[in-house]
């Protein structure tokens, strides 16, 4: 536990140093200063991606999520299986909204290659988040499983 607060602490120390030295360049003959953004912080928050990748899908995985967290505690045996139900879902979401997305085209007719852009990264948000809950699942499953040699 120690060693974690000292990681956490150690972290959010760096965290601060690179947010306030961020990169410049300095014009030699007018000596002007361009600052450099450090790290780029994203316009939108969890939540609008929530929204943006289909809720129902999404709470789907989510519940997938935190039945993995329950089944790591009471049923080990059934980790990976529910992380895999994400995939599943997450994949089902994608497919489902592609679906959607194109018999709207074909009703549109011509259509920006913008709005095929965002459509389409509208429906990979949903299969997204099922990869990483299943990455999580495999983790947990990992750490859980005894070491045979």
């Amino acid at each position: 536990m120690k060693k974690l607060l000292i990681l956490l602490f150690t972290l959010a120390t760096l965290t601060s140093v690179i947010a306030q030295n961020e990169p410049s360049a300095t014009n030699p003959e007018s000596g002007e200063v361009t600052l450099y953004p450090a790290v780029a912080v994203p316009q939108f928050s969890l939540y609008e991606i929530y929204c943006t990748g289909n809720p129902l899908y999404m709470s789907l995985i989510t519940l997938c999520l935190v039945g993995i967290f329950l089944a790591a505690w009471k049923m080990p045996s059934r980790v990976k299986e529910l992380g895999l139900l994400a995939l599943v879902i997450g994949i089902c979401g994608f497919l489902i909204g592609v679906f959607q997305a194109n018999s709207v085209l074909m009703q549109a007719g011509d259509i920006s290659p913008a709005v095929i852009s965002g459509g389409l990264r509208a429906a990979v948000i949903a299969p997204i988040w099922g990869l990483i809950v299943y990455g999580i699942s495999l983790l947990i499953r990992m750490v859980q499983k005894p070491k045979t040699i």
